[in-house]
């Protein structure tokens, strides 16, 4: 079968996940390209931390790879830190996008206790929590991605195009030796770019552990992100470094 370039990738960081090794005769195969083009991908794959090269293929490296929603829950007391802080700047706010990243969703019951916003959401799971008598809130259309809970597609990004929004709240895959805010899939890299078009403001909410991940698709440059938002386990090292890029705002230390 032939695929672009980049949904090549996510078809083989799937079948890394599914599977833990493939042949890279095997996939020279399925996609229909020579093995130096897949010997390419899989260098790549290596580069993002999801693949690890052997002989004759590549084995599934933990390490840049997209986890479902019970793995996410790890580094709780972090995302709950971040989760408090978010809320606490959105009383400024009266409209919000918020992303169906795991942090983001633990934002949700700090959102509940806040005065009335519109929110519009993509994130089945957060849909279902926000309370609906304190809050407007709009559940995206489009087809449910049972990876992570979240809704996208063409009539998501029609939806999104009709709106505008005072400010964003949006997850991140990882961003060690990233150039904005990622994600490992591509299917949701449109829908994630239309959120953050759309909004006066983006905050970009990622525990300390994300700066050590990487992810693959890279969503919006930093010149797009208004800061990130993490927790007091970041290093002073890392803080340092991305810092100089785009601002970061450390959750129970920083007012923003």
């Amino acid at each position: 079968m032939k695929l672009s370039n980049s949904r090549r990738l996510q078809s083989i960081a799937d079948l890394l996940q599914e599977k833990g090794f493939v042949k890279a005769r095997e996939l020279s195969a399925l996609y229909e390209v020579s093995m130096e083009t897949i010997r390419k991908d899989l260098m790549y794959l290596e580069e993002k931390g999801v693949a690890k090269k052997e002989y004759g293929g590549a084995s599934l490296s933990l390490m840049g790879v997209e986890k479902g929603l019970e793995f996410r829950k790890i580094h709780d007391e972090g995302k709950q830190e971040i989760a408090r802080c978010a809320a606490e700047l959105l009383k400024e706010y009266h409209s919000l996008i918020l992303d169906s990243g795991s942090t983001c969703q633990a934002c949700v019951p700090y959102i509940n206790l806040i005065s009335s916003m519109n929110i519009v959401t993509n994130s089945l799971d957060a849909c279902k929590q926000l309370n609906g008598n304190q809050h407007q809130v709009f559940l995206l259309p489009g087809r449910k991605r049972e990876k992570n809970g979240s809704v996208i597609g063409n009539w998501t990004e029609k939806y999104l195009k009709s709106i505008h929004v005072d400010i964003c709240l949006m997850g991140t895959s990882g961003l060690l030796e990233c150039e904005g805010t990622t994600a490992h899939s591509y299917e949701e890299l449109s829908t994630k770019q239309y959120m953050i078009r759309q909004s006066d403001m983006v905050f970009v909410l990622a525990d300390s552990s994300k700066f050590q991940e990487k992810g693959i698709h890279t969503v919006e440059g930093w010149n797009m992100i208004d800061g990130i938002i993490t927790d007091r386990r970041i290093s002073q090292k890392v803080y340092t470094k991305y810092s100089k890029k785009v601002p970061i705002y450390i959750a129970g230390e920083d007012k923003i």
